[in-house]
């Protein structure tokens, strides 16, 4: 049997042992650390006025409605 040629991680350069690591150039921690950063940048974010469940509230703060007054946005 041959022995395989070494890998280094993309990320860290240490040299990578197992067959899933080699395969995608990233060590398991490294890829640990990806996959947390990537579901961080997709977490949800609320907006202001909108509900997420239908019985909460969004976060307070300004409408778009508030700024229109009876006689239209630019009526003064």
């Amino acid at each position: 049997m041959t022995k395989p040629t070494e890998v280094r991680c993309l990320d860290c350069d240490r040299k990578l042992k197992t067959s899933v690591s080699r395969a995608r150039h990233i060590g398991e921690g490294c890829w640990r650390k990806r996959q947390a950063e990537a579901r961080a940048r997709s977490a949800l974010v609320p907006l202001p006025g909108f509900t997420r469940h239908g019985d909460l509230a969004g976060l307070d703060g300004p409408s778009l409605l508030d700024q229109l007054t009876e006689d239209g946005p630019h009526a003064s």
